[in-house]
């Protein structure tokens, strides 16, 4: 990946785009402008994000063997909401690490469009992007804009199926922290100043008290709630596979 100047005037960051593409799926994010791409907004509508953690629900039960009512319903939330934060912080923190540059995504540039599966598909359209070599300064700019819109989209779930904040505030956290470790699989060099950003993701007020760093290790100090479908297991970064005395409050 080389080095290139921060997009400016009409410069939509294809470049960057592109070669975060390279990196794998979730670090793929199109530019789309068309009338069947729609607002973010218009996913977080109760009967939109419903049909999605129900979506989500069948899918977990599929992919199980399991009957759909033995999938509770918080998890199918929490999963599907994991998922659109690891879609869309994927890229921001790509772009972040190896180019000293953020999209704004939020509200009002990200859109998305249904997929037929309980995954939507996401696009950008007039991002703005900000210079932010300060890594820092990088996590301030994502808390603002990335992390705000993801916390509205926790705040609808934790409506519809009393999802704790604390929970959709760790996956936000957990996403950030994966997005990083797929990185590393490409990209070996910037593992370090990737996990730098998300100890400065850990200091901005939305997502203080998250996750720790132990021993080189992320910790989320939440618990996605996975465990609860039959025969899941704990996910690597739980809180409840290290000693609850060293991380209280699983917060599940």
């Amino acid at each position: 990946m080389n080095a290139r100047p921060a997009p400016t005037g009409r410069d939509d960051g294809a470049g960057y785009l592109a070669e975060l593409a390279e990196l794998g799926e979730y670090f793929a994010l199109p530019v789309h402008n068309g009338d069947e791409w729609l607002p973010l907004p218009e996913l977080f509508t109760d009967a939109t994000l419903g049909d999605h953690v129900q979506r989500t629900r069948l899918a977990i039960a599929a992919s199980t063997g399991r009957p759909n009512g033995q999938i509770p319903l918080r998890v199918a939330a929490s999963s599907f909401q994991l998922g659109v934060a690891a879609r869309l912080l994927s890229p921001v923190i790509g772009s972040a690490v190896c180019f000293g540059v953020v999209p704004i995504l939020d509200e009002r540039s990200v859109r998305w469009q249904p997929s037929g599966t309980h995954t939507p598909r996401f696009a950008i359209a007039g991002a703005a992007w900000t210079s932010t070599p300060d890594l820092p300064a990088a996590a301030r700019v994502i808390a603002a804009s990335a992390v705000s819109a993801l916390t509205a989209l926790g705040a609808t779930l934790s409506a519809l199926t009393s999802l704790s904040a604390r929970i959709t505030s760790g996956n936000i956290t957990s996403a950030a922290n994966g997005a990083v470790t797929v990185l590393g699989l490409s990209r070996p060099d910037r593992v370090m100043r990737g996990r730098a950003l998300v100890r400065a993701l850990l200091d901005t007020a939305a997502l203080t008290g998250t996750g720790v760093f132990s021993d080189g290790h992320f910790v989320r100090r939440s618990c996605c709630l996975y465990y609860q479908v039959p025969q899941s297991g704990l996910c690597g970064d739980c809180v409840l596979a290290v000693p609850t005395a060293s991380h209280p409050g699983s917060g599940s």
